[in-house]
């Protein structure tokens, strides 16, 4: 479904990563067409020992966003982990290549969620990334700020985990930047990964998964803008579901 090469190579990065932490190279592949016929959609998922679910999904689309009079070509990448282990981080990442009226654009926002949190593992994310943009000649700014503006909020409240990703805003042209710093967080999500799967979780941290989990259910079916957008433009209910989804949740 994909064209742009980048987003490709990250999603083939993704899933190749994933599998090897769950020692099973099998993925389960579903795919829909948008309820408007405007697109496709597939969703990738991986359930194993490290993550007891994965999911590396993408978006092909040709729609009208609500408030433009054109059409916007959306290619979408989509990366949401929900570890086995309490102590490691999740991670919920959006890549995208958008082309409308003559131009190319790449938005996008990615931060990484404890559920238990580590002053350590905030700080490093926060220096790789201010090192990229630092890198690029661009001024850090975490991701809080650029997701209030995003998605139109007052309060990030769930939608933002240790605060130390970027969002990229709509009209984002520097792709250079943009790979990079994907690239960055990629690295730096999976230095937590592999600094933490090991160590053993307590009964009240699990239980603090679960909390967490339950949390991230409001979040997505009551504020999260984008499972609200995409449906709205299309995208199947079940589909993002599966994509955004805890694998087991306690209520």
């Amino acid at each position: 479904m994909l064209t742009d090469q980048f987003l490709i190579a990250l999603k083939k990065k993704h899933i190749d990563t994933i599998t090897k932490y769950n020692e099973d190279k099998t993925i389960e592949t579903k795919q829909w067409e948008f309820t408007t016929k405007a697109g496709k959609a597939e969703v990738n998922v991986s359930r194993g020992k490290v993550f007891e679910k994965a999911c590396i999904s993408t978006i092909f689309a040709t729609v009208v966003i609500p408030g433009r009079d054109y059409q916007s070509t959306i290619q979408w990448l989509g990366v949401q982990t929900f570890p086995s282990n309490p102590l490691v981080p999740m991670f919920m990442g959006v890549f995208e290549h958008v082309s409308e009226k003559g131009l190319e654009h790449s938005p996008g926002y990615f931060d990484v969620y404890p559920t238990i949190p580590y002053d350590e593992d905030r700080e490093y994310v926060r220096r790789e990334m201010e090192a990229t943009a630092k890198k690029h000649g661009k001024k850090y700014e975490a991701i809080v700020e650029g997701y209030k503006k995003m998605f139109e909020v007052k309060d990030t409240l769930t939608g933002i985990g240790y605060g130390v990703g970027i969002a990229f805003g709509p009209e984002e042209e520097d792709f250079e930047y943009f790979h990079e710093a994907a690239t960055s967080i990629f690295n730096s999500y999976f230095h937590l990964v592999e600094k933490r799967k090991d160590m053993k979780p307590s009964p009240l941290q699990i239980e603090e998964m679960f909390k967490k989990r339950a949390e991230w259910v409001r979040f997505t079916f009551l504020e999260n803008r984008f499972y609200q957008g995409g449906t709205k433009l299309g995208v199947p209910h079940e589909c993002f579901m599966l994509h955004m989804l805890p694998p087991l949740v306690k209520f």
